[in-house]
């Protein structure tokens, strides 16, 4: 047990503060007695964590890798559990650790308490430990639980990363075109007052930039709750899944993502086969993992085709989830008993071809965030200049 005390060095007369481990408090004061200490308080050690902030699934896959190790290092499961639980700078994973030691030592198995955590485990991790917990392989399974939440990661991160520069370019362009409308338009907004009549789109750029300085507030605060609204809407799940739906339908957006999923469904795949779970429940929770709901129905009902006695090649095949190159991939998987590498295979050449697609889409993207923002500055440009060649009755 641990206490931390304050007190006076009786050798040097100075406050000394600090912490002692100890069976009990009366030995913690002999201690410190011996040491000519002169005790002014004791208590129990209270470990200070980090500000407690929501786990997020990204913050578990560091964890299993550093379990995964320990376990096939010979370390006792709970022992790993504790050790993960010490985390000063993420409380809520402290705790969330803390609780799957403390149902491991009443009696329950380590995938039963993943179910019953409040740490927010995708389902597949759950099926990983459980067939580790049955082949006797439980440090490769949370290898490969690990490396599936570092898969998933790093596509989020390229999309966002594919998704950065053009938010920059919309962002720059709208504090381009704020500045123009508090700093330049109110310049020429006592034109709107003069004798000579104003071309429309000159009336409608001055008479919006009068507005604008006249009532910052108002704007300000009507941006700020269609923003608030805005996230609230595109953060909603239903939303999210029906613009998802729209997207994987359109002619550019759509192979990009169809094989950003692809390659999602077969690296899960391949995890599960290679922890030993079962075909059927591979494949109906990589499935399930998919946000698109066509693609979800047509793998779900390629499960009920297999478990119907349609072999595994020909089921895809109908499904139309896969191309013709990795159905063959497939087929000699099935044939040799490799399956779960072949699984892998896929995974890494459809993400490649992901990449390349998101590569594709980004030379697009980029040139027509440039080409939109420009057109809108033109615009507010363009009337300026018109209403001062209207007032000065000279020719554009």
């Amino acid at each position: 047990m641990k206490f931390e005390f304050s007190g006076i060095d009786l050798t040097t007369q100075q406050t000394v503060n600090g912490d002692i481990d100890a069976i009990s408090e009366a030995e913690a004061l002999r201690d410190l007695q011996n040491r000519r200490i002169e005790v002014v308080s004791l208590r129990p050690f209270k470990e200070r964590l980090g500000r407690k902030r929501k786990v997020s699934v990204a913050d578990l896959a560091l964890p299993l890798q550093e379990m995964a190790t320990l376990t096939e290092s010979g370390v006792v499961l709970v022992d790993a559990l504790n050790a993960l639980a010490k985390n000063k700078e993420h409380a809520g994973l402290a705790l969330g650790f803390k609780k799957l030691a403390s149902l491991i030592e009443s009696g329950e198995s380590f995938s039963s308490a993943i179910e019953q955590s409040s740490l927010p485990f995708p389902d597949y991790v759950q099926y990983l430990v459980k067939a580790g917990e049955m082949s006797g392989e439980l440090a490769s399974a949370l290898k490969n639980a690990s490396s599936q939440l570092n898969y998933d990661q790093a596509l989020k991160n390229d999309l966002r990363s594919a998704l950065t520069y053009p938010l920059v370019l919309i962002g720059s362009g709208i504090v381009a075109m704020i500045i123009i409308f508090f700093a330049v338009v109110p310049k020429f907004s006592h034109l709107l007052d003069g004798e000579n009549e104003l071309p429309t789109l000159a009336y409608l750029v001055l008479s919006a930039g009068k507005f604008a300085n006249d009532n910052p507030y108002l704007l300000f605060g009507s941006a700020f709750v269609v923003v608030f609204f805005a996230t609230a809407f595109f953060t909603n799940k239903g939303v999210r899944t029906k613009l998802a739906n729209l997207a994987i339908d359109m002619p550019i957006v759509g192979p990009w993502l169809a094989e950003q999923d692809a390659a999602r469904w077969a690296s899960l795949c391949g995890a599960m086969l290679s922890a030993k779970v079962g075909l059927l429940n591979a494949l109906t929770l990589a499935a399930q993992s998919s946000i698109f709901t066509r693609r979800k129905q047509r793998a779900l009902k390629m499960v009920d085709d297999i478990q119907s006695g349609v072999s595994m090649p020909e089921a895809i095949e109908r499904a139309g989830t896969l191309p013709g190159t990795s159905l063959n991939l497939i087929s000699v998987g099935d044939k040799t008993g490799k399956l779960a590498e072949m699984m892998q295979a896929i995974a890494k050449l459809h993400d490649e071809a992901c990449k390349r697609k998101m590569k594709q889409v980004m030379t697009l993207i980029e040139p027509l965030a440039i080409l939109v923002v420009g057109v809108l500055i033109g615009v507010m440009i363009l009337g300026v200049v018109l209403a001062i060649t209207a007032s000065t009755d000279m020719a554009l």
